[in-house]
Order: C-alpha cells, then structure tokens, then sequence
C-alpha cells in the first residue's frame, strides 16, 4: 500500500467518479482505476460499487475511507513537522484562486516569494470559494482566497480588501434596466457564476432570490462571464472598475439601483498555522497588502 493510493481511494470516494478524480489528481483515468484495483486487492474487500452513474463506495469502502484520511493526514504532518524544524519554508504550496489573478496580485506573490522563498514553488489552480474551502479542508489545497467568512469550521481567514461590484446588462436593455426594481431585475435572464461561486450571497440578500432560481441565460467561470454580458446573453454581477471601463466604452449599461461588495480573504487551514510555508505565505501577503 502506497500512499498515492490512498490519497486516490479518497479522491475517487470525494467526486464519486473516475474521470473527475483523474482530472483533480492530473492524471489519467486508466491510473486511477489501477490504483483502486491494487488497494482492493491488497485489502481484499470491494471498496467501491461501480455503476454507469459512477462510483458509490461500499460499506467497508466508507469505513476505510476515514482511517485512509488518517493515514494521509498523519504522513503530511509528518513532513510538515520535518520542514518546521529545518525552520523554512520549503517545497510545492497549492494555492486555490477564486477571482482573476490581477485583483489578487498574483504576479507579486511569485515575485516576492521567489525574492524571499526560493524554495518554495507555488502552484496555482482556478477554482471556486467553496472549492478552495473544501480542498482546504481535504488537503488538496495548501491554502487559497475566498470570498465571505469561512463556511467550513477549521479554516482561518486573513482579510484582504473588500471587492465592489455592481449590476450590468447588454446595451440594448439600457431603457428596461433604467426602470427596474429589484423583483423585475430578479425576473431577467442572468449570467451566472459556476456553482459554488459566492456571488450568491449578493444575489440572495439583494434579489431576495438564489441563482438555483434565477432565469439562466449562461453559467460561466470568472472571465467568460463578462464576455456573455457584453454580448448580450443576459445581466449579471461585474467588477466595479471592469464595468466602469466597459460602460464608457459601450459595451454594457449598468443598473443604476446601487453597488454591492464581499470581503476577499486568503484562507488556510487552522491546523496549518505554524507551518512554515503558511508563515511564509502570511508574512509575504502582509508585506503586498500592508505596504
């Protein structure tokens, strides 16, 4: 039994699927089903029911699943122990972004970090808030930034900034748009965020609604979202500056009914905070923000 094993058996256990789980772990579907087959065999017990739907483990799978969580998290202390007496901060960090990297300086973390940290090597995957927060609490992210406080008990926050936004739609709805309260607007077609996106907490407070029960036009990631808006696919929640520029330009007409904003944080887990590679990340995002 390896440990990569395991750490596929929770994968798989997670996403319920082969080829999700292949796709999170970033490597081929073919390996993951053989990694399944040698703990099963090892084990001698059938750790999963297979079907077309995907992948629903056993009652034996479910017990083993947490003592395999166990196992993963205990050898990852392990390093993390090693790293903390050596007193630096050294090896991979995942890093889960929820919003364009610009906005979270991306491009000064690598640069400071690469100043100050050289051995550290960040990697960065696109994700949601709540993906960030769930792999945070799994163990595939190292840490990430989230929009909102935390909704998943264990994760500490590290405030940011807060980020405004405001309400746009094609140029043609200008007249509508110009008269709407917010139950009409609630009726329109939308672009929305992928599930799990925060900007449900604007849409539920504000539009007394949820994106479950919006009129969807487009479901789209970050940056494809304002594209559907400017080419007249439905109204959605924009970046304040971005839509500024972009109403100038005419590309959209923004809803003059008011602005909204949610509070940006870089979160890790609370177990984590003395690791040396969350130190580093804290001391480096103090010296971006801070300064």
């Amino acid at each position: 039994m390896e440990l990569y094993q395991l750490k596929t058996f929770i994968t798989v256990a997670e996403e319920a699927h082969l080829t999700r789980a292949a796709n999170r772990l970033n490597i081929s579907q073919p390996s993951v089903s053989a990694h399944i087959k040698m703990l099963e065999e090892e084990f001698g017990i059938t750790l999963f029911e297979r079907s077309k739907k995907g992948m629903r483990l056993t009652d034996k799978g479910e017990f083993l699943l947490q003592k395999a969580r166990t196992v993963l998290n205990s050898s990852a202390e392990l390093l993390k122990h090693a790293e903390n007496i050596k007193g630096e901060a050294v090896g991979a960090l995942k890093i889960g972004i929820n919003i364009n990297s610009d906005i979270l300086k991306i491009t000064h973390l690598f640069e400071r970090t690469r100043i100050d940290y050289p051995k550290l090597n960040l990697k960065i995957f696109d994700s949601s808030s709540h993906q960030v927060e769930e792999y945070l609490r799994s163990g595939e992210f190292d840490c990430g930034y989230i929009l909102g406080d935390s909704l998943v008990s264990g994760i500490m926050t590290y405030y940011l900034r807060s980020i405004d936004y405001v309400l746009a739609g094609p140029v043609s709805w200008k007249e509508k748009l110009m008269k709407a309260d917010t139950q009409e607007i609630a009726s329109l077609p939308w672009v929305v965020h992928s599930e799990g996106c925060r900007m449900d907490i604007i849409i539920k407070k504000h539009f007394n609604t949820t994106s479950k029960n919006l009129l969807k036009a487009v479901e789209a990631e970050d940056e494809t979202m304002s594209k559907m808006i400017m080419a007249g696919a439905g109204l959605g929640l924009m970046y304040k500056n971005e839509a500024k520029k972009a109403e100038k330009e005419g590309k959209v007409v923004l809803w003059p009914g008011r602005s909204f904003s949610l509070d940006l944080f870089f979160a890790y887990p609370e177990a984590r905070k003395d690791d040396q590679k969350i130190v580093a990340m804290l001391k480096t995002h103090d010296a971006i923000w801070r300064t």
